[in-house]
């Protein structure tokens, strides 16, 4: 592959001003060679680098200032830098596009920025991961944003797992609002060395979110904006929560589940569509007066409670399940709340440790509707349930047949008894039968007149 290199601070559009007086093509390695390079036109090349070429300068940096420019880095270590801030997202209106065909990580020198990102355009950015440092150093940033625009990442983002080190984060955001299209997973070693670190704007995370190793403060994700949402699974990690958020609004579409540390801990309002499990640690916590309203199981495990609310003002709403473990209850709370229009059921234990489920009314299992049930018979739990099916007495059924589980009717139907209902009857229909005129009757009548 070919190194290109411009020959002074100038537009990557100016021929003249690369070596060989030709743009790079694809497959170029590009350096900076110490110089600013305005990116004013689009480009696919191999990888971009800031490191010192034979005969080279060390340094420099790409600087993105037009809007509507994409930049194509096609190798697998698309960016490779010697110099902090590498490249510049500047572009104050529109939208630049960068696409990187592999792993991106900051440079092994503390404090270093690899992506800077302060221009009010909007900018897409997609890679396979976005890395916090990995070796000694501390203090480095993979993606650093100050911008008011819109960033939208599409590849996953790693906390940093420098031993010894801190605040090796992958992405670090003071304004504006952050899309993620990956999993996000807070770091592995050192401390304050989580995935994303937000404290404006929103955030919505289209992944799964697992918290880190080592130290709390190692999360995936801390968040101080106005707006958290999350499509996918949240974890808590060994050592650190998947989520800790100070935002007043959260939504989370997905399973919370806990882990050495809680999946998420939480100050705002928080909205769960999916299942709430514990591990060895609560799935959500909060200590805060929110609400926190569920529509999924919420199952404890045999050494915490799923969600634990300890403020006193602190309300759960509950559309779905409870399940109890161990005599640890699946939400400690002060306020919990039952969905009206919803069945709810409680799994408890007994003080031997035998299962005992507990159901609403309208859910107990297997038991008959009120229509399939005898009239007037009270039954379910609470004797909130009463049959409205209504039997014939026996006497009433015609004799011989069976009915009602083994009932036999007893009703016979003979002349004598036809007769006897006809002639009491005062029924129109009846009556006029009682003064029919029979062929005997009228004979008799007419033997009767002769004599």
């Amino acid at each position: 592959m070919p190194d290109k290199w411009p020959l002074a601070n100038g537009n990557w559009s100016n021929a003249a001003n690369w070596n060989g007086g030709t743009k790079p093509v694809a497959g170029d390695d590009v350096f900076a060679d110490g110089r600013t390079l305005n990116v004013d036109e689009s480009f696919d090349v191999a990888t971009l680098r800031t490191t010192q070429r034979s005969g080279g300068t060390i340094g420099g940096s790409f600087v993105f200032n037009t809007a509507g420019v994409t930049g194509t880095v096609t190798s697998s270590s698309p960016l490779v830098p010697g110099a902090t801030n590498m490249v510049q997202v500047t572009a104050t209106t529109g939208t630049v596009t960068i696409s990187l065909g592999g792993n991106v990580t900051p440079r092994t020198a503390s404090n270093d920025v690899l992506i800077s990102y302060s221009g009010n355009c909007n900018l897409n950015l997609t890679g396979t991961n976005f890395n916090g440092l990995t070796v000694t150093s501390a203090g480095t940033t993979c993606i650093s944003k100050t911008s008011a625009g819109l960033i939208t990442i599409t590849g996953n983002i790693n906390g940093g797992a420098a031993s010894g080190q801190a605040n090796n984060r992958a992405l670090v955001s003071t304004n504006g609002n952050t899309i993620v299209i990956g999993n996000v997973t807070g770091g592995a070693n050192g401390t304050n060395s989580r995935a994303i670190d937000q404290s404006a704007g929103t955030l919505t995370i289209t992944g799964n979110v697992t918290g880190g190793q080592s130290t709390i403060s190692n999360q995936g994700v801390l968040f101080s904006g106005t707006s958290l949402t999350v499509n996918g699974t949240i974890t808590g990690g060994t050592g650190a929560r998947a989520i800790d958020s100070t935002a007043p609004v959260n939504i989370i579409n997905g399973n919370v589940l806990g882990g050495t540390l809680e999946g998420v801990i939480t100050t705002g309002n928080t909205t769960i569509t999916g299942n709430v499990t514990a591990a060895s640690a609560a799935a959500i916590t909060s200590s805060s007066a929110i609400q926190l309203q569920v529509t999924g199981t919420v199952t404890a495990s045999a050494t915490s409670q799923a969600i634990s609310m300890t403020n006193a003002n602190g309300q759960v709403y509950l559309n779905g399940n409870m399940v109890n473990n161990n005599g640890k209850m699946a939400i400690y709370a002060p306020i919990v709340w039952l969905d009206a229009n919803n069945t709810t059921s409680a799994a408890f234990f007994t003080s031997g440790g035998s299962p005992r489920t507990l159901y609403s009314e309208d859910t107990f299992p297997n038991m008959p509707a009120e229509a399939d049930t005898r009239n007037n018979i009270v039954y379910g739990p609470g004797g909130g349930l009463r049959g409205t099916l209504r039997m014939p007495a026996a006497a009433d059924t015609r004799n011989g047949v069976v009915y009602d589980n083994g009932t036999t009717g007893t009703a016979l139907f003979t002349t004598s008894l036809f007769l006897t209902e006809l002639s009491s009857s005062t029924v129109p229909v009846a009556v006029r039968m009682q003064n029919l005129c029979t062929p005997m009757i009228l004979g008799e009548l007419m033997e009767a007149y002769k004599r």
